[in-house]
Parts: structure tokens; sequence; C-alpha cells
């Protein structure tokens, strides 16, 4: 028995259909692109507009990258100000949670959840958006802001 020709229409679909099978099959296998291992110098800037609260502060990451998640540590040193607020914020820690993939990162600090990218022409470079919560039983603090890391 000979197979029907297929209608025109499903000529057309098979090169489609084959092109997005290649393409789901390649998906998740693509290696990292970006190896963010070793020392950072970073710079933020973040803000509760409700409490009229803005911080910055510089600082450093030490990042240990295995496959497509990450570690380390950060040391940093700051300023929060707003009505009634005057603080350091002066702090180090751990950065956990971190994650690769591509050129994308995710990863958290104390308080606080960071995701950011590399530029398409460089690996010693990230810009990101951070987001924290800081509180007591008596306020919350909802922050958002920018954050830029060099080596």
């Amino acid at each position: 028995m000979t197979p029907l020709p297929l209608p025109p229409a499903h000529r057309l679909l098979m090169p489609i259909l084959a092109a997005a099978g290649v393409a789901c099959a390649k998906s998740g296998t693509e290696p990292n692109l970006v190896d963010i291992s070793g020392h950072w110098t970073f710079v933020e800037q973040f803000s509760d507009i409700i409490h009229q609260v803005n911080c910055a502060d510089t600082g450093t990451y030490e990042i240990f990258q295995s496959a497509s998640g990450f570690t380390g540590a950060y040391a940093q040193r700051g300023a929060c100000h707003g009505p009634g607020i005057n603080a350091d914020n002066a702090d180090s820690g751990t950065v956990s949670e971190g994650r690769v993939l591509g050129r994308t990162i995710k990863f958290k600090a104390p308080n606080c959840a960071y995701d950011g990218q590399t530029p398409l022409d460089r690996t010693d470079r990230l810009d990101g958006h951070v987001i924290c919560t800081i509180g007591d039983p008596t306020i919350t603090y909802n922050f958002s802001g920018t954050w830029s890391a060099v080596r």
C-alpha cells in the first residue's frame, strides 16, 4: 500500500516541526555561558518607598561556582537614611542558593533575593535587581533596587 501524499499545508509544517524537535532536544543541555567564580566588587541602591528609607552599599563577593550552582561570602559597608533613621548598614555573611542559567544568575543573602545577568559582550560585569524584607514585630520594610558588580 502506498502512503497518501501529504496536503500542501502539511508539507510546509514538517520542516518547522522537525526544527522544533531539534530545539527541544537541546533544551537544558547547553553548557553555562558564564563562569562567575572569583572576587567581585559591588554597589547596590535600594529603597522602601512607603517608609521613605533609602540605602546604599558597597562591598565584595567571593563566589565559588560548581556547574550551575554557586555559593559564597559577602562583606559590605553602607548606610540607610529616612525619617528618624540614620543606620549603619555594614554587614557580612553568606551567599546561598546561587544558580546560573546561561548569562542569568539568581542568589540569596540574608533577608534579600538577587537576580542579574552579564552583558552579551563581557563576563566581568553583573547587573540586576534586589528585593529585601527586613523587620521586627513592630514594622516591616520592603526594599527594592538595583545592584552591579565587576571583577
